[in-house]
């Protein structure tokens, strides 16, 4: 918290209340417009579930909690009690409003820690079998989209796109960075919702195929009331509203054991990975990867090839980079470049790596032309390994 939030607060809310240590402060679905923050000791935010209690965040001095009653406009979702003996500054919502209106990095802490309750709060709920995805994610979207309209007016002229929405991007690394939810999964939310009217999502460009998009929220105040009256009213009647699935993608299945998609592939094609993976059972592929030393997924490794069984234009890649530089010296460009075009991706850089600068930047930059000769292509391939060999043996 800043320190001009912190005068702010002490100028408009010198309202201060003590507690001692075992007080519930409120409970979970209580109604209440205010929001406390610790000026000292300790409270502790938790539910209860089966009669067994689970302590979603210690909080201490300078922390603000309860102020989703205000920003999301919704019930307590949570109980919280005193764990110390407590001075706790009372937040009105007209507090709440000036502090947020003459901070905008406030709102944003404060989006960014309510993201984190929300996701800590779900996959706990997750693990004792109750808990909504959905709703989960709804929450973090209404935060977010909170955090947009905060923008403070010089980025607004800066960003020509503010008007479209909040991008569908942000929202979807957003809730990765915080949370095993897949693309897939938050696409379906959004999907759902803008289906049922709840937000519209929009493209910049409707021309382009891959044209980015964003959500505008048509009534921000009451979106998380309505989606929560929608969840309760579907529920009841037995409709599928949940977007939890269970499998990933191979991208994102990829980036997880820290490895381009590329690579992974490559692995697939090679046949280290069990077929019965392909379609990536979330539970399964992450079982199946626990005994994967982390350098399993970084590098493909290739069998060594002799020289004698070099025959193609995918073999340059087990040739030496001194004597590859020396056998493409004084081959024409027109040779060179029936070479990148057959080779793979890995070749293609083989080949940058040992051209002159100039004729790697040509290559790299000129379109990749149609089919190539295959005759031509071989004896393409036969001149440069010949030199190889003769290279070898000198």
């Amino acid at each position: 918290m800043s320190e001009s939030s912190h005068s702010m607060i002490q100028k408009n809310a010198p309202t201060i209340r003590r507690y001692h240590r075992g007080k519930i402060l409120f409970r979970e679905g209580q109604e209440s417009r205010i929001a406390f923050m610790i000026k000292s000791g300790t409270v502790d935010i938790y539910k209860m579930h089966d009669n067994k209690k689970t302590v979603l965040a210690s909080l201490g001095k300078g922390d603000i909690f309860g102020e989703m009653a205000i920003l999301a406009n919704e019930k307590r979702s949570a109980n919280a009690v005193a764990t110390s003996f407590c001075e706790l500054v009372i937040l009105t919502e007209d507090i709440m409003s000036r502090l947020l209106d003459s901070s905008p990095v406030t709102i944003k802490k404060m989006v960014e820690l309510l993201a984190q309750r929300v996701i800590r709060a779900d996959l706990n709920s997750d693990a004792q079998g109750s808990g909504s995805p959905f709703l989960a994610l709804a929450k973090i979207l209404d935060l977010a989209y909170k955090d947009h309209l905060y923008t403070s007016p010089r980025e607004r002229r800066n960003n020509r796109d503010f008007d479209l929405g909040l991008p569908v991007e942000t929202f979807a690394t957003t809730v990765r960075s915080l949370a095993v939810y897949s693309r897939l999964e938050i696409d379906l939310f959004l999907d759902t919702i803008s289906r049922l009217r709840l937000i519209e999502v929009v493209n910049r460009n409707s021309k382009e195929a891959f044209a980015e998009r964003y959500i505008k929220i048509p009534d921000p105040e009451g979106f998380i009331e309505s989606v929560g009256k929608l969840y309760q009213e579907m529920k009841e009647v037995g409709g599928a509203v949940e977007c939890r699935m269970k499998f990933v993608s191979i991208p994102e299945f990829a980036g997880s054991m820290g490895c381009s998609t590329e690579t992974f592939l490559k692995k697939v094609i090679k046949e280290e990975v069990p077929e019965n993976l392909f379609f990536f059972n979330l539970e399964k592929a992450l079982e199946w990867s626990r005994d994967k030393d982390s350098r399993f997924f970084r590098k493909v490794y290739r069998p060594k090839k002799a020289l004698e069984s070099l025959d193609s234009a995918d073999d340059l890649i087990f040739i030496d980079n001194p004597t590859l530089k020396k056998a493409f010296e004084n081959m024409n460009y027109h040779k060179v470049s029936v070479l990148y075009n057959a080779a793979d991706e890995a070749n293609r850089k083989k080949i940058s790596k040992n051209v002159s600068r100039k004729l790697a930047r040509i290559l790299t930059e000129e379109k990749q032309k149609g089919e190539v000769d295959e005759m031509e292509l071989h004896e393409v391939v036969d001149e440069l390994l010949d030199r190889v060999r003769k290279l070898k043996k000198t």
